[in-house]
């Protein structure tokens, strides 16, 4: 995580009020809020990069009308894809396993390990700026021969992210089968 990127985990535990404070001195429940704590701050994450993927989708969307501005039809349903799948793409992100330990999980996700699902999300805040960047390209090439290398590229990556996201929870809890 570089140093000019706000870490999240800080910003939530310093925003506690009194109850949470409280809960914190509470044998039993420190564990709980802390855990709470890594949790909110895991999601407030993935809401960013969701934010960041959904610039992506209006930026192609600009494409889309671009296109047809100019009569290129058979670019269309390739950016209509896009489209579709970086969407799909922005729903998984924002609604994705948190690492929630209820009080029979089948695999239970401490604090480490909420740490490390955390830092592994934080790494696709960039992941997804460079989708996005490549979406916004992607309009100036709109009517010019290089669309359709700059779609099959920006398709490439968001089969890349998706990849890479979907085995977040397995490589983190370390069940991944390799």
């Amino acid at each position: 995580m570089s140093s000019d990127q706000t870490d999240i985990r800080k910003q939530v535990v310093d925003s506690q009020g009194l109850l949470k404070k409280i809960q914190l001195v509470v044998p039993g429940f420190r564990g709980y809020r802390q855990l709470e704590d890594l949790r909110a701050a895991d999601e407030l994450l993935r809401r960013q990069v969701a934010l960041v993927l959904q610039k992506g989708i209006s930026s192609l969307r600009d494409t889309r009308r671009t296109v047809v501005d100019k009569g290129d039809y058979s670019s269309l349903e390739p950016v209509a894809s896009l489209i579709s799948r970086l969407q799909q793409l922005e729903g998984e992100v924002e609604h994705a396993e948190q690492g929630y330990s209820g009080i029979s999980p089948m695999i239970r996700v401490g604090q480490d390990t909420l740490n490390t699902l955390y830092d592994y999300d934080f790494a696709f805040v960039d992941t997804a700026s460079k989708l996005t960047d490549s979406c916004n390209a992607l309009s100036s090439a709109a009517g010019h021969s290089s669309l359709g290398g700059s779609i099959d590229d920006i398709d490439s990556k968001i089969t890349d992210f998706k990849n890479a996201f979907e085995n977040r929870i397995r490589a983190v809890e370390k069940i991944q089968i390799k």
